[in-house]
């Protein structure tokens, strides 16, 4: 039962449960308050401050949406064809589960699942990865807070080994792993609920949760139900191509505090295509055909979004100069001296972007330095002009539509040459004091498909497929616009006196990066 109601500008009121209110009142939930969803993005667009917070909300609402409507397509569909004699072709989440207890079980950990996705972002999102701590640090952090992580220091184990990640940087996913299991190992110590939430609260569990968010994690473990396999579907539901109730909100929020029109699409009738079906052996989300163009058109904003908002010239700007200030701290972690769980958590808690940017970072560039300055640290200088706004200029920009790529790793053939480039970069400070720093923007047309678990159901309602790049002639389409931007940013130099100056500059640079 929902007791507790949030007013939000792009859902309106959504209404939360008990359980949900106790988990956003944590303060490692409440911490995402403090991480923007797009960073510095306010920079190019003022009215993007928004955090991951209400964002995750957002995620949860639209989740139990496309379960709700996914379900009752099935009696609908049904419905129609009934007066033909057709019998029942679909089966729904609530006909393999009798008892109502069991359906607000589910329900609640599907939203507790979308609530959390995000759990274990950082300061600057995908930025921080490269500063978190490497695999084998984290089991030792995990192993002083047995009472909570035991049953699972297996799992992290297996899954860092699996990856090949005991000397290297974990990322933010594997994190929203270890904050999940904090979280509903405090949830299930909480008895001050009503005696509803108490019921549900002792049945939730955490596995299922983690394979909604992240099936890679478990991988010996399902979700099932009834003996059916049920994994798919809800994670298609929280992260799967071609669209997910993450997708959903981020297009429609960053659109709406951006204040541009990109990433709105129909939502209406993206719900009325959805279905429960049976593919390959396993319970996953289906997509009407009779949908299909609606679908279309949401990764067709999905990409605008990307192009014209994320890929913004001078958001890149802001990504430049961030790189260049972290350029000698490779290898380093930011908590390199947390020797606990409780350090680990109070660090996140601790850390949104504000602080991170101005007491954590800076206490690294001007305390530690960078392990290179001598004379003082350039990389703090550059903070204080990314912090100021007084932002490097674009020299150089090369666009691509690429047609041939399979996978975002493909995009690297087509960077600079970093060796001459690096050489290059090195020459330029050295001699005639230019910083400069290249920023390299990619968005693949159809992005995740080669992963996705979603399929698409023919009219007929008889196959389903889930060859997505090869449906139809816009969906082909689609799978060869891979964008690839690459651009050269330059400091804006006091020495530089006058604008003819450091347009001499800039020609310079462009002649030099061209053809590396």
């Amino acid at each position: 039962m929902k007791t507790g109601k949030i007013l939000d500008p792009i859902h309106g009121l959504i209404e939360i449960t008990e359980i949900e209110e106790f988990i956003i009142n944590q303060k490692i939930f409440g911490r995402l308050r403090k991480v923007k969803q797009n960073t510095l993005l306010n920079y190019i667009f003022p009215g993007a401050n928004h955090t991951r917070f209400e964002h995750s909300i957002g995620v949860m609402h639209l989740a139990e949406l496309m379960y709700n409507k996914s379900n009752e397509n099935v009696e609908t569909t049904y419905l129609k064809k009934q007066k033909y004699g057709v019998n029942k072709e679909y089966f729904s989440v609530i006909d393999y589960i009798k008892e109502k207890d069991e359906q607000e079980i589910i329900l609640q950990e599907l939203r507790l699942a979308a609530l959390l996705h995000d759990i274990g972002h950082g300061p600057t999102s995908h930025k921080f990865d490269d500063f978190t701590v490497t695999g084998q640090k984290l089991l030792d952090i995990l192993k002083t807070k047995k009472d909570v992580f035991n049953d699972f220091l297996g799992y992290f184990e297996n899954f860092i080994n699996s990856k090949k990640i005991q000397n290297k940087k974990i990322e933010h996913e594997l994190v929203s792993c270890v904050f999940v299991i904090k979280l509903i190992h405090d949830l299930k110590s909480n008895e001050n609920l009503t005696n509803e939430s108490l019921k549900i609260k002792k049945s939730i569990k955490v596995e299922n949760i983690l394979k909604m968010i992240d099936p890679e994690f478990l991988p010996d473990y399902e979700i099932e139900i009834a003996g059916k396999n049920f994994t798919n579907y809800f994670n298609s539901i929280i992260a799967g191509f071609p669209f997910d109730a993450d997708r959903m909100d981020y297009l429609y929020r960053d659109s709406f505090y951006s204040g541009v029109k990109y990433g709105f699409f129909d939502q209406s009738r993206i719900l009325a295509s959805l279905l429960p079906v049976e593919h390959a052996g396993k319970f996953t989300l289906g997509i009407k055909k009779s949908g299909l163009d609606s679908i279309v058109r949401f990764i067709q904003s999905r990409n605008h979004l990307y192009t014209q908002v994320y890929f913004h010239k001078t958001n890149s700007a802001t990504n430049a100069m961030l790189d260049f200030v972290f350029r000698h701290l490779n290898g380093q972690s930011v908590l390199d001296n947390i020797e606990n769980y409780k350090g680990f958590e109070d660090f996140y808690c601790r850390n949104g972007d504000e602080y991170f940017f101005n007491t954590t970072l800076k206490d690294i560039l001007e305390k530690n330095g960078c392990r290179v300055c001598e004379d003082g640290c350039i990389e703090n200088d550059v903070l204080d002009e990314l912090l100021d706004r007084n932002l490097w200029k674009r020299c150089f920009e090369e666009r691509k539509n690429i047609k041939d790529i399979q996978k975002k790793e493909d995009f690297n053939q087509h960077k600079f040459d970093q060796e001459k480039l690096d050489e290059l970069k090195s020459r330029l400070e050295k001699d005639d004091g230019i910083l400069i720093h290249e920023n390299y923007s990619s968005n693949m047309g159809l992005k995740g498909y080669e992963k996705s678990r979603a399929v698409l159901i023919d009219n007929d309602l008889k196959k389903t497929r889930n060859d997505w790049s090869g449906i139809s002639d816009e969906m082909e389409f689609l799978s060869m616009t891979n964008v690839f931007i690459k651009r050269v940013y330059v400091r804006r130099n006091e020495t530089f006196t006058t604008a003819d100056e450091f347009k001499k500059i800039e020609e310079r640079i462009k002649l030099l990066v061209k053809d590396l």
